[in-house]
């Protein structure tokens, strides 16, 4: 396919007006049509329904934007890539969870920065398939992810193990509770975080069938902020917390009765990638600091 083709499609899609999206591919109008024109007769469906006022895109249109997208997004990937070479003598891009990137590899990735000054780095940020799609789509060298992946071409090595806490505001009505049963996590305010397997399954037997947490959060920092405030308790991992409880801003509840498993952390990486000069290096300096790999 050729790419104006799709970047005028991806444009148009985003834009739902022609005119618009002439504008920022910084095109004339009539240059955008043909370029949707000779998609469509290339795919052989229309990609766009139209009429005096509005553009909407087709069933066939949206089948192709996630794979268009992901096409200029590797182009522009490749770009870079080549471009990071110069002044650099190697390039490396690594993916994880927000919550991998906060509470474990901003300081290897600092001490990486600092130690190899000629190789160019970048960072992605997602869920576990997002990372996972990265690295199939080669735009990470590295992906740092918490439920592994069964893929072909790929090495997945266990490199730690986090494990579970319950926390709360040190000030808060909890702070005296000297431990609480796993049975009474259905009573308390809890800020619900998802962890995925095994935790699903956990959390499935602990609570009540019909169980609905008033607060369903998607990211550790924003939980902690709540608990600070007191709006309740959560599980969260101890890697997540470790600063906070250390500071004496959060305080660990002691579990008993059937506790949460650990999580398990797993480096991803191409096998073809791993005697890469930039890769070897990352790897040593996770090891350096602890982590098997």
């Amino acid at each position: 396919m050729d790419f104006e083709q799709l970047r005028a499609f991806y444009t148009l899609a985003q834009t739902k007006n022609f005119t618009k999206a002439a504008e920022m591919l910084h095109l004339v109008q009539s240059t955008v049509t043909m370029r949707i024109k000779q998609l469509e007769e290339k795919v052989g469906k229309p990609l766009f329904v139209r009429d005096k006022r509005s553009v909407e895109i087709t069933q066939a249109g949206l089948t192709l934007l996630p794979y268009a997208e992901r096409i200029l997004r590797l182009s522009q990937e490749a770009l870079n890539e080549v471009a990071s070479l110069q002044p650099y003598e190697d390039y490396l891009s690594i993916g994880s969870l927000n919550s991998i990137w906060t509470s474990t590899l901003e300081p290897i990735l600092k001490e990486y920065h600092a130690r190899y000054p000629h190789i160019a780095i970048s960072t992605k940020t997602g869920h576990s398939s997002d990372v996972i799609q990265y690295l199939l789509d080669n735009v990470i060298q590295i992906g740092i992810v918490y439920v592994p992946p069964s893929l072909p071409n790929f090495e997945v090595i266990p490199t730690w193990e986090d494990e579970v806490v319950l926390v709360c505001c040190p000030n808060g009505p909890f702070a005296t509770v000297s431990e609480v049963h796993t049975r009474e996590l259905r009573n308390l305010p809890l800020l619900y975080m998802n962890w995925g397997p095994p935790f699903n399954e956990w959390i499935r037997q602990t609570l009540p069938r019909n169980y609905m947490p008033r607060l369903h959060v998607d990211k550790a920092e924003l939980a902690i902020d709540l608990i600070k405030e007191g709006l309740g308790v959560s599980l969260l991992t101890r890697s997540a917390v470790k600063a906070d409880l250390a500071a004496g801003n959060l305080k660990e509840l002691t579990l008993v009765g059937d506790k949460p498993p650990k999580r398990s952390a797993y480096i991803v990486l191409p096998r073809d990638k791993k005697n890469k000069p930039s890769v070897e290096k990352w790897l040593g300096l996770m090891k350096e600091f602890g982590y098997s790999t």
